[in-house]
């Protein structure tokens, strides 16, 4: 099956089962069920508008029966519970690749996202990763990273991967670091070389709206703008802020070019690209590529893709590519959306492409 655009209607057999499209409904699959919906151009699923996809997403559905539905483009998608399934979209194909759900996935993974020939930095996946957010979320210092190392090693753990998350830097869209919290940070990146581990800082595709930096790139047209032709203020978990056009070369040239230097300068290895989420993206928002918020999440992981150590949370397609992709944040519960869903996600993770980590 092909169809260009409209809906489509399929029957599923007996006995068949669907996975993919959003990794938020890991504990919903395998579809077929139940009634469930799901709008891939958005963060929403139909059932409750207010659901939000904060992880990996694909216009993918594979099944046991060996079918696979997929789209370059994302699409909609309703099991009904009694049998069928309704497709709404674009070029959406529906493909016969054998009899098994691996056979599925291994047809739709080398006509579609076939892994490429580089990998995420070793060290991400034979060693610990450690996080200031654990023990200071907003108030990281040099000294507080540098204890929180050797508190580690003291306590019997080997080094590894030290991220410094949120606030590091003195501004969000300013990519340096705080020198009140950070006075020498060239010193603190060599004395946690010296210990053994690698070291990544955080960042978001925000810009702190009251700021320099953000006149800056609204009067260069880097920001994402309303169509008004204003940038945008959007609010995420940290409050409010304008939005970079991750599809203007410019715009994404002026962050590499902060990152490089990060690198460069201060010894950092990589980043930790968070955020980029469908739900920060808006119908309406005026873009240089005009592909929405799917165009978006998925130009955040292409930059991400560049550097060798690098962790995702939200993500659009990109399968095999060499990111560390991990799960949403989970709540210390044993129930759902804690501990019962990780492997359900992380299954679901696989089932579109990406390989996972998980943080608790």
């Amino acid at each position: 099956m092909s169809t260009n655009s409209g809906v489509q209607r399929l029957s599923i057999q007996h006995g068949e089962w669907w996975w993919g499209g959003a990794v938020a409904d890991g504990q919903l699959m395998p579809f077929g069920r139940f009634p469930h919906r799901r709008n891939l151009a958005t963060s929403a699923g139909f059932m409750n508008d207010d659901s939000h996809g904060a992880n990996q997403s694909a216009p993918l559905l594979v099944s046991s029966a060996g079918r696979y539905v997929w789209s370059d483009r994302p699409f909609r998608f309703a099991f009904d519970g009694v049998g069928g399934l309704e497709l709404e979209g674009h070029d959406i194909v529906l493909v016969q690749a054998g009899t098994t759900l691996a056979s599925a996935f291994r047809a739709a993974a080398a006509k579609h996202f076939p892994a490429s020939t580089r990998t995420p930095a070793e060290q991400m996946f034979t060693a610990p990763q450690y996080n200031t957010w654990i023990e200071m979320p907003y108030h990281p210092t040099q000294q507080a990273v540098l204890d929180y190392a050797r508190g580690a090693l003291d306590a019997g753990f080997p080094p590894g991967l030290i991220m410094i998350d949120d606030r590091w830097s003195v501004d969000y869209g300013n990519w340096i670091f705080d020198r009140t919290r950070f006075p020498e940070p060239v010193e603190m990146t060599r004395q946690l070389h010296e210990l053994g581990f690698s070291v990544m800082v955080w960042l978001v595709p925000f810009v702190s709206p009251d700021s320099e930096h953000s006149r800056m790139a609204a009067n260069n047209g880097w920001l994402i703008t309303g169509p008004d032709g204003r940038p945008v203020v959007r609010e995420w978990w940290n409050g409010y802020s304008t939005v970079l056009d991750l599809t203007n070369a410019e715009a994404v040239g002026w962050l590499r070019q902060a990152l490089h230097r990060l690198q460069s300068v201060e010894g950092v290895d990589g980043f930790k690209f968070d955020a980029g989420d469908l739900w920060a993206y808006r119908v309406d928002d005026v873009t240089v590529a005009g592909n929405g918020a799917v165009g978006q999440c998925e130009a955040w992981a292409r930059l991400a893709a560049e550097f060798s150590f690098n962790e995702m949370r939200a993500c659009w397609k990109m399968g095999g590519q060499p990111l560390a992709q991990r799960l949403h944040d989970k709540p210390r519960v044993w129930g759902d959306g804690g501990l019962a869903s990780l492997i359900p996600e992380a299954i679901a993770q696989g089932m579109i492409g990406h390989s996972s980590t998980v943080r608790t």
